[in-house]
């Protein structure tokens, strides 16, 4: 029996004011905090993302890449029941177990979803939750009627797993009455079957309004890091420099082991720091492998060790250089690094300076670089 996920984030935001399943939460859209999740664990054959329409190009494009090889993008529908059983028809696999989350609950963990997956594993409706411990009180007009007895009474949230047929006959007798539920749990309980409850104990905060952003990016908050980042080399005559990647035509050529480039080494020297794996050096010594080597390779390579965990927060960086100017070049800097290190533009800052006339720093024949940067691991 393999795992298939259905990720809803089709709903239109009215409520919240704007789509809530793209706003983007340190770095990363609220859809992809799950999406992410539930590939992390590797357990799922499929993963059926159910977007709204006006979305689904924004989508496609965001997670066009190998990673995400797995998932289909679906459009949904009117109601959230709606837009889960448009995904459902798509699934082939009768004998499969059906994983049911809301894209609007990005703090789920792969820790939950793999303890949910194995109790899961001989029951035929699986639903996380948690034990109400505040008071609970029955209220009309305003007025407190009386106290619940809370001794049996529980949250429902995401992931909800369901054996494919289960769902499918509570389809078949519900088609018509589906947005009558509040989740696929309470259509199947009403069909005659027994809904089987999980405790969990880590937040699992849906996102409903504004108010909720700061919790969910509270709660997502683990440890920073700083790294500091310095490279110089000689500087030759010859046809230009490289800087973060682009190319300064000049009458000038950085003399090193690889194309020279200051700033990226820098920034890979920091990186290493802020993740304690060593120094540009022992993963790219001056070997044959590595001689004219684009930094940029470099940087790519380094970016494949940084935990899945970890995020790029902010990158400071000097560059001390008496000519040519760097200044009509930041732009096309800025570019280059951001699209490799996935951050925006305005988390990259590049300054220039020059030896500004000190005679006891002679750096007419050298140039170099120093870099400070923010990395943030979540929790």
């Amino acid at each position: 029996m393999e795992n298939i996920a259905i990720i809803v984030g089709a709903g239109s935001g009215k409520r919240f004011g704007s789509f809530k399943q793209v706003e983007v939460i340190h770095g990363k859209a609220i859809y992809r905090h799950s999406l992410d999740t539930f590939i992390s664990t590797g357990i799922f054959a499929r993963i059926f993302l159910v977007v709204h329409n006006e979305l689904f190009d924004i989508v496609k494009t965001e997670i066009d890449n190998k990673r995400y090889s797995n998932v289909i993008i679906c459009e949904g529908g009117k109601t959230r029941s709606e837009s889960v059983y448009k995904a459902f028809k798509k699934i082939k696999n009768q004998k499969s177990k059906i994983f049911i989350h809301d894209a609007a609950r990005p703090l789920i963990n792969s820790e939950a979803l793999m303890s949910l997956n194995a109790f899961s594993k001989n029951k035929k409706i699986a639903v996380l939750g948690k034990k109400i411990n505040d008071t609970v009180r029955s209220i009309k007009n305003n007025c407190s009627e009386f106290t619940v007895d809370r001794t049996n009474l529980w949250t429902s949230e995401t992931p909800q797993i369901f054996d494919y047929k289960i769902l499918k006959d509570s389809y078949d007798l519900h088609l018509e009455n589906i947005n009558e539920f509040t989740d696929e749990a309470a259509m199947t309980e009403n069909a005659g079957h027994k809904v089987q409850m999980f405790e969990s104990e880590q937040l699992n905060t849906k996102l409903t309004n504004r108010a909720d952003l700061k919790i969910i990016s509270k709660a997502m908050e683990g440890e920073t890091f700083y790294g500091i980042g310095i490279d110089f080399h000689t500087i030759v005559k010859g046809e230009g420099l490289i800087l973060g990647g682009h190319k300064i035509d000049c009458k000038f050529k950085s003399e090193a082991h690889s194309d020279g480039d200051v700033l990226t080494h820098a920034i890979i020297d920091a990186l290493c720091g802020a993740l304690n794996i060593g120094d540009i050096g022992q993963h790219f010594p001056n070997t044959d492998e590595y001689l004219d080597i684009s930094s940029i390779e470099l940087l790519k390579r380094i970016m494949k060790t940084i935990p899945k965990n970890v995020s790029i927060i902010h990158i400071d960086a000097s560059v001390v250089l008496n000519e040519p100017k760097i200044a009509p070049h930041k732009d096309k800097i800025v570019q280059s690094l951001s699209s490799i290190l996935g951050i925006s533009n305005d988390s990259i800052s590049i300054k220039g300076t020059t030896r500004n006339g000190l005679k006891y720093v002679d750096m007419t024949n050298g140039w170099g670089a120093e870099v400070i940067i923010v990395i943030k691991k979540w929790n």
